[in-house]
């Protein structure tokens, strides 16, 4: 994301200045220390949640990076999943109450984030509060503004702090995440990078127990920020590694341990987890954009079900047995044509930049699709019995499957920012329902659901 192009002169000077200094202020420090381990383990479902959905279902529906483009899709993705309405005891549902977790990484995570605080209510009003406004704009004037110089100078206030504080106040209203649990929809499962180790860090309590640390109050804001802090446009948002809650190690982990020798990517879990343990060479977490670990969101699936010990023992640890299980990836990836293939000059900097990061994301996301598309199938399989099949679904969407090229073109030339005309807007909208309903797994869902309303 290029937040300071089109700047000019001593207003291009005065922001690269605010960026050398910002990246140099300490990180602030929000999230608080809790003297006593709460045990427990990653779950699917949100407490209170069963009161609306069927449980047949077992729906995992993934947001990936893109700035605006990312929500904008997602956002679309959601309504046409609100749109989308079957009958069962009597009772009318929509097929966004079926969804038990959200997970997400940058762009898409200001999607997730705010269905999360506020439910249907971002049908209502997430088009004003954030889609359709220049946030980058107003970035961009917060960091001219010599106020914030000041500040920036003499205490930890920097560019992502600047960030943080529009977004708690502007987007998501001084939402925490226990705010998010108290209103019992699906979990939402914000990710970012933990930049000391290169491994992907999810918001989620089991991960804050490993830092004696609580999640319920942590800002949402915060926790979105950190999963859309592109390196050097934003300075990481750290975290504290506390010690003294008396942490012991989960049943569930223990058995991972039992089994990581035969599992490279097991094995790769388990010592990022450890190193959390190490309170003395890492007291500190610096935390960036999830998109550089998992530009989909999906890794968090995966790495949820090898850790609980396969499909089988993680329905079993949670208590679910489902007949259909749903990923439904909504990738904002864009392909657009490099106009240096046009000419025999070397390409700046910031264009090879630009496009070995984009060669690294796609490459680790046709690698991520393949793996969790090849372990539904088998998490299907060693769940089904004789008499209950389970039925597994794997839809993807994105621009490739748009089979007009002119319209497809227009989509993958989209800017990543956070600030996209409305009319693109629209189209992105417009596309998150289109794809969904285009897509033959999908309809392939509907026509088993519905064949079961009574």
């Amino acid at each position: 994301m290029m937040l300071f192009s089109g700047l000019s002169g001593r207003i291009l000077a005065s922001a690269l200045l605010l960026v050398i200094t910002g990246c140099a202020t300490t990180g602030r420090i929000t999230n608080t220390e809790i003297t006593e381990y709460r045990p427990g383990i990653p779950g699917f479902s949100s407490a209170g949640k069963e009161d609306r959905r069927s449980g047949d279902v077992l729906f995992f529906l993934s947001f990936s990076g893109g700035g605006t483009r990312a929500a904008a899709l997602s956002y679309g993705v959601l309504e046409e999943l609100r749109n989308t309405e079957f009958t069962l005891d009597g009772r009318t549902r929509s097929l966004l109450d079926e969804v038990d977790t959200i997970s997400s990484v940058s762009g898409g995570s200001f999607t997730a984030a705010y269905y999360g605080l506020f439910g249907d209510r971002i049908f209502d009003d997430y088009e004003d509060v954030f889609l359709r406004r220049n946030v980058q704009k107003t970035l961009i004037n917060g960091l001219l503004n010599p106020l914030n110089w000041i500040r920036m100078l003499t205490s930890v206030f920097n560019r992502t702090e600047l960030a943080i504080n529009y977004y708690d106040k502007n987007i998501f209203r001084g939402g925490s995440f226990a705010d998010i649990a108290a209103r019992g929809g699906p979990n939402i499962e914000i990710n970012a990078t933990d930049l000391g180790i290169g491994e992907r860090f999810t918001f989620t309590q089991a991960r804050f127990n490993v830092l004696c640390s609580d999640l319920s109050d942590f800002s949402v804001a915060r926790a979105v920020a950190a999963s859309s802090a592109v390196p050097v446009a934003f300075a990481p948002i750290a975290l504290q590694n506390y010690s003294g809650c008396d942490y012991r190690e989960p049943d569930w982990i223990k058995t991972a341990r039992a089994n990581e020798d035969d599992n490279p990517r097991l094995e790769a879990l388990l010592d990022s987890f450890d190193s959390y343990l190490d309170k003395e060479q890492r007291p500190y977490i610096h935390l960036v954009d999830g998109g550089i670990t998992d530009n989909l969101g999906i890794r968090a699936l995966y790495d949820r079900v090898t850790l609980l010990g396969g499909a089988a023992n993680a329905a079993r640890l949670l208590g679910q047995t489902p007949g259909i299980i749903v990923v439904l990836v909504v990738n904002a990836q864009t392909h657009a044509k490099k106009p240096m293939d046009l000419s025999s000059a070397a390409p700046s900097s910031a264009k090879v930049v630009s496009a070995v990061s984009g060669a690294q994301l796609g490459r680790y996301n046709i690698e991520s699709i393949a793996l969790i598309e090849e372990s539904l199938q088998q998490w299907a399989a060693e769940l089904s019995t004789t008499g209950q099949p389970v039925i597994p679904y794997f839809i993807k969407l994105d621009f490739e499957s748009i089979g007009d090229e002119k319209t497809r073109h227009i989509f993958n030339n989209m800017a990543t920012s956070f600030s996209l005309p409305g009319e693109e807007v629209d189209d992105l909208i417009e596309a998150g329902h289109r794809l969904l309903q285009a897509s033959p797994e999908y309809q392939a869902l509907l026509s088993q659901i519905r064949g079961k309303e009574r």
